[in-house]
């Protein structure tokens, strides 16, 4: 298992656990999203580095888990197609 490190002003270790082989599940490929014990102020989650709120933690990872499970990659979200428009200003499919 990879260990992701978190360093601001000390070293963190992950303990969400997105990748495990044993599992064969690979929620975060590219490492960005972190999980870690702070003895101070509990568990806290980062993107990238930067610390953000344990509940958009939460959402992406539950996003990452249906994504994999309809198999369009745990962190690729896709992009928008855009709309096709007729005359009128009415949305085509």
């Amino acid at each position: 298992m990879t260990e992701n490190l978190i360093r601001k002003s000390k070293p963190k270790k992950d303990i969400g656990n997105l990748n495990n082989k044993e599992f064969n599940v690979e929620l975060d490929p590219n490492n960005n999203l972190c999980l870690a014990e702070d003895p101070d102020k509990g568990q806290q989650a980062y993107y990238k580095g930067s610390e953000m709120k344990y509940m958009d933690y939460i959402q992406e990872v539950g996003d990452r888990i249906e994504r994999n499970k309809k198999g369009k990659g745990a962190d690729n979200i896709g992009f928008f197609g855009g709309v096709s428009f007729d005359k009128n200003g009415k949305i085509i499919k």
